[in-house]
């Protein structure tokens, strides 16, 4: 089998190439290690197999980028056949620069010359034949967007395969030489690459090179100082320069420009674009529209989704053992719980749909380099980059987002500290999932006030970003490696329907491949500290003495009646009940009159004798009907009185009274702690804890209008809350992309800790301070607000 890797600079097309050649055959991971993607293909052509690898795209192998690192790592430990070189003809002359060390390397090269079509409108003439014969390798054009250059580039990867032949080029580095004549004679390395490339690397001090040919850096420090002395040349500059002399000399030679050239339709656009003053407009307009299209249209979407989900998940229901009255399997939770954890994560799958696709969009126009310029400058006074401008928005920079795209959307940040402090950033931002738990206080406590205690909350968090960011990178990342904010603007394309729809589905496997199985793992976990180690046995007895009772109650009513024979034992009043149950939520789902003729029609088919029980039409069945309904609430009311009971003596909830003394001085007693710790698992279920705890049994009133009368909470508790939810980190979801794109436990653990302890000291400093000086829960959240920006716009200046 043949392996070909795939290179070229950013913004030349490869990916497209890559698309072009594997079609939808292709395999997408992580190279072992790192978060960088690593995309593989097999193709079959001439009789031969070829393994075809797309190599993340690099400027050059400098040690700038992890992007840089993984490619040339990838060269220098597995045995590439050939190396593919596309380059964007249009900008023949930057894309040369990285051509020099692919020839260097030793290896059989093929030059695609990508984006022929842009190049001729901007009326480029190049001679194909003198640049094949400059650089001694094929060189084959392409317009991969359309498919054009196919067969052509598959010969050239055939015979290149087939010669492995590798013609001399070779640049004169001058005063150089000597030098790297000498590093060639020093590498002990059994690599296949050339010694001279690997001398070159050596002597620019490259860690990734000097590991693996057993040369001290020391060595080499003195050496470039040596070197300084001896000829006042800096090494690093040296060569790049040489190599931009001889990248100019090829394309003058190769290249005729039209003369007076017309301004290019990029340069045109730019002007509006990047405008000082309308690039910031523009830049909101862009995210207000991704905001609006993914996140409230794509939550639209939910709405159509669901119903095939519920219909899913009621099937499933049905195949689980039926419930006793009070008495449910613990099979049936449990398949209850998994089905409804797993199916809430699927529902958002069309808001990720479109979200990828749009942001697939934005890379292939060419915006979102240019959102990275915009935002720099605002940005790097905290330590952030220009391109953590998607991943904040994606997370939720508008109230709305989502902190596990967001997270994945930092793989393309190159600076290493701005990419950490972005990821341990983005889960400050208001995730979807935490507005129901904002919606539930806001009624509850400041129905007058919901507007302004919004606008508090949306914007309070990009605050909060900048501060952690800026703080982390003055401490705990102060060390970590930083990279030049190195910016191509390319120019714009019109995106290729399959390209984008190919990448979308990719990221959108990858989310549901690596988290919704560890998603499943974690609600098993939840699920046994929610449930055990169960009711008390004297409090279950007297559950069960009250469901005796009820049962009793109706067994009495039904005697003497004409259905009475099928109701003389409580395994028939349970399963009675149970049809009822089932047969109500049927026609719940039913959605016309046919529907619910249908359902009328198998229900009496299959239990003739009960249904006239389902839909009553003589007094008798009538009178039992409403003690069936009622049998049904106190079913209800004792199986919800059960779990809260379960709920309270849980592993989870002895931890949330264990949590009290603590968290008391907050305003939060075990019921917010346990609700707080459940919502670990998913934001939702901080609003789902505290309804159960909160509804004991009561179906006429909003957990929101119990949790006001209840006399328990004031706005003041209620704004602390607030406080705690906005500082904590999301989902456990979020958590374990946080681990992916980090490669660490470490950095995963830190993500909790940091921002929990940082929640629950502010949450007992200003809910100390509001009890003090008698503040409302608007004047804290105002107080908090004023708090956090003064000292965002302070920190913007260290």
């Amino acid at each position: 089998m043949t392996q070909v890797a795939l290179a070229g600079q950013p913004n030349c097309g490869k990916s497209t190439i890559f698309n072009m050649l594997a079609g939808v055959n292709q395999h997408v991971a992580n190279y072992p290690g790192v978060t960088v993607d690593k995309k593989t293909a097999t193709l079959k052509h001439g009789g031969r197999t070829f393994t075809l690898v797309d190599l993340p795209g690099t400027y050059s192998f400098s040690t700038y980028s992890l992007e840089e690192r993984v490619a040339k790592s990838f060269l220098l430990e597995e045995n590439t056949d050939v190396i593919v070189n596309v380059v964007d003809a249009s900008n023949l002359r930057r894309n040369l620069y990285l051509t020099f060390q692919l020839l260097e390397l030793g290896k059989p090269v093929v030059l695609v010359l990508n984006m022929m079509d842009v190049a001729e409108r901007r009326e480029l003439e190049i001679d194909v034949g003198k640049l094949s014969e400059m650089l001694n390798i094929r060189v084959v054009t392409a317009v991969g967007a359309k498919r054009k250059g196919k067969q052509e580039l598959l010969e050239a990867i055939a015979a290149a395969a087939r010669e492995k032949l590798v013609q001399p080029f070779r640049i004169d580095y001058e005063e150089l030489e000597t030098y790297i004549a000498r590093l060639e004679r020093q590498i002990s390395s059994e690599s296949k690459l050339s010694r001279r490339w690997l001398a070159i690397k050596a002597l620019e001090g490259d860690d990734v090179v000097l590991d693996r040919v057993s040369i001290d850096r020391a060595s080499i420090e003195d050496l470039t100082a040596q070197i300084h002395a001896l000829h006042d040349i800096d090494v690093d500059q040296m060569i790049a320069g040489l190599r931009y002399a001889g990248a100019d000399l090829v394309y003058h030679k190769c290249v005729k420009e039209k003369p007076g050239q017309s301004e290019t339709l990029t340069s045109r656009v730019d002007r509006i674009v990047l405008n000082r003053w309308l690039a910031f407009p523009i830049l909101g307009l862009v995210i207000f529209l991704v905001y609006q299209l993914a996140i409230v249209w794509g939550y639209k979407l939910t709405d159509h989704t669901w119903p095939l989900l519920a219909a899913v998940r009621n099937q499933i229901f049905s195949l689980l053992p039926d419930a006793r009255f009070i008495e449910v399997p613990l099979l049936t939770d449990f398949g209850i719980w998994m089905t409804n954890s797993v199916l809430a994560l699927l529902n958002y799958i069309p808001i990720f749909i479109i979200l990828f696709i749009l942001i697939a969009i934005l890379e292939d126009i060419g915006y979102m380099p240019r959102m990275a310029f915009i935002l720099d400058r605002i940005f790097r006074r905290y330590g952030l980059h220009g391109q953590s401008t998607l991943p904040l928005v994606l997370g939720g920079a508008f109230v709305g987002g989502c902190a596990v795209p967001g997270v994945m959307a930092t793989k393309g940040i190159a600076d290493e500290r701005a990419r950490l402090a972005t990821i341990l950033t983005v889960p400050y931002m208001n995730c979807l999932a935490k507005v129901p738990f904002y919606t539930l206080l806001l009624g509850a406590f400041f129905k007058p006030d919901m507007a302004l205690m919004m606008f508090f909350i949306s914007t309070v968090t990009l605050f909060i970003a900048m501060i952690v960011a800026r703080t982390l990178t003055l401490t705990v990342l102060r060390n970590r490696e930083t990279a030049p904010f190195v910016m191509e603007l390319p120019t714009y394309h019109l995106p290729t329907l399959k390209g984008v729809l190919l990448r979308a589905m990719q990221r959108v496997w990858l989310y549901i491949k690596k988290v919704v199985t560890i998603v499943v793992a974690v609600a098993v976990v939840l699920f046994v500290l929610l449930q055990y180690p169960g009711v008390a046995p004297e409090k279950m007895a007297q559950f069960r003495a009250e469901a005796d009772t009820a049962l009793a109650d109706f067994s009495a009513l039904a005697e003497g009646t004409a259905y009475a024979s099928h109701l003389d034992e409580p395994h028939k009043i349970h399963t009675l009940l149970n049809l009822y149950e089932s047969y109500r939520t049927g026609r719940l789902l039913a959605t016309s009159e046919t529907a619910v003729a249908e359902l009328d029609q198998r229900y009496e088919e299959k239990h003739p004798q009960l249904f006239p029980l389902l839909r009553p039409a003589d007094p008798e069945a009538r009178q039992l009907n409403r003690a069936l309904r009622n049998l049904s609430n106190v079913s209800r009311s004792l199986q919800m009185q059960i779990k809260n009971e379960k709920i309270s003596n849980s592993y989870l909830g002895t931890f949330g009274r264990a949590l009290e003394p603590l968290t008391r001085h907050a305003g939060f007693d075990w019921r917010i702690n346990v609700a707080f710790l459940s919502s670990f698992a998913a934001r939702e279920s901080a609003v789902a804890t505290l309804g159960s705890i909160y509804e004991q049994g009561r179906t006429d009133a909003s957990p929101e209008a119990v949790m006001a009368q209840d006399g328990t909470y004031t706005p003041l508790h209620a704004a602390s809350m607030i406080l705690f939810m906005i500082l904590t980190p999301p989902c456990i979801a979020t958590m374990v992309v946080v681990k992916l794109q980090t490669g660490s436990y470490r950095w995963m653990l830190f993500a909790i800790a940091f921002p929990v302890t940082l929640g629950i000291l502010l949450s007992i400093l200003f809910f100390s301070l509001g009890v003090h000086y008698g503040w409302s829960g608007l004047e804290l959240m105002r107080n908090f607000y004023i708090a956090v920006a003064l000292l965002a716009l302070g920190l913007a200046g260290c």
